[in-house]
């Protein structure tokens, strides 16, 4: 027992020595092992909030977003040349810029990410480089992140219109109206007849449940463009809150046709509880697009509920039918 208890006072002894010559002279090799060690820090939760913002459902469409360009041969060629492009020449913020560009163009917006952010490092001046990686940020839902790209924009390009649009549908989307608004009125000093500033205003207030003001800005982008279609489009959306059906129906018929407008007004009606006129609208709809399955579905719902089980039946095996042919012709081509 006494032996034990020696032995272990001596392997202490040692240690506690080896402790203080590493204190007093193994500086240098404590320096090459701290160089050696990789220590995973992980972020604090509260910290990491501040780099990613938060994730806030859109509310706004689009404004000016690049069209997809072409057929698809042409798409997949032009994709092909900057991908090479951009391998050949890293360095070049123009190849990097473009490949962004039809990236983003296809909705693939890391990569439209990673290349625009590129494109913007090598050429920070490049005002259309900002836009679009603020464009794909939103989307993406980085919105404080897409905010500062798209205040840079603005501080290099004071009158670049589309940059405060952006930062406009942005603010919006962040939650922050009155900023919103304040980029949009400067967009409208510098083109004080665009319509589409006008609709993004007007939608502004229409999400916040103030229909004159709303009202206000979507004429005067109707009065600009009687057939735009986003505003004719949110004037149906205020005419139906305001129960006047008839006159949504005209709007959404300038917006999308007459086929979505009555199954729009259809819908509209049934959430309302008019059943027997939304049965109207519906079979109209139907009538005109027989394989829509949003008009299909309402209807079945009008029927169903206004207690037409048997009708409301025959509605659900078109419906079925019609699904059955859209899953067909979306399915790819054997190989």
């Amino acid at each position: 027992m006494n032996s034990d208890r020696a032995w272990r006072r001596l392997v202490g002894l040692h240690v506690v020595l080896l402790l203080v010559g590493l204190g007093s002279g193994c500086t240098s090799l404590r320096g090459g092992l701290r160089k050696l060690l990789v220590v995973e820090v992980k972020p604090r939760e509260e910290r990491a909030r501040g780099f990613v913002a938060e994730q806030i459902r859109p509310r706004v469409d689009v404004t000016g977003a690049p069209a997809a360009s072409g057929e698809k041969g042409t798409e997949d060629d032009e994709l092909s040349v900057y991908q090479k492009l951009a391998l050949l020449r890293p360095e070049d913020s123009v190849a990097r810029f473009h490949l962004g560009r039809v990236y983003l163009e296809r909705g693939l917006l890391d990569q439209a990410i990673f290349e625009l952010d590129m494109a913007t490092s090598l050429d920070p001046r490049r005002v259309e480089g900002l836009l679009l990686l603020g464009r794909a940020l939103r989307l993406k839902g980085h919105y404080d992140l897409a905010i500062a790209k798209l205040r840079a924009a603005t501080l290099l390009d004071p009158t670049y219109v589309e940059a405060f649009i952006e930062l406009g549908i942005c603010w919006d989307q962040r939650g922050f109206p009155e900023r919103a608004r304040q980029a949009y009125h400067q967009a409208l000093r510098l083109r004080p007849k665009d319509p589409d500033i006008y609709n993004n205003l007007g939608v502004s207030y229409l999400y916040e449940g103030d229909d004159e003001n709303a009202l206000k800005y979507l004429k005067k982008a109707w009065q600009l463009d009687p057939n735009h279609p986003q505003a004719n489009n949110n004037l149906a959306l205020i005419a139906a809150r305001r129960r006047q059906y008839d006159l949504a129906f005209e709007y959404f018929a300038r917006a999308h046709g007459p086929a979505v407008a009555h199954s729009n007004v259809g819908y509209l009606l049934l959430r309302d509880g008019e059943l027997e006129k939304a049965i109207v609208h519906l079979r109209e709809a139907v009538r005109l697009r027989p394989n829509s399955l949003r008009a299909l579905a309402h209807l079945e719902s009008a029927l169903r509920l206004s207690g037409r089980v048997a009708e409301a039946e025959q509605v659900h095996a078109q419906y079925l039918k019609a699904q059955s042919a859209e899953a067909l012709s979306s399915a790819p081509p054997p190989r």
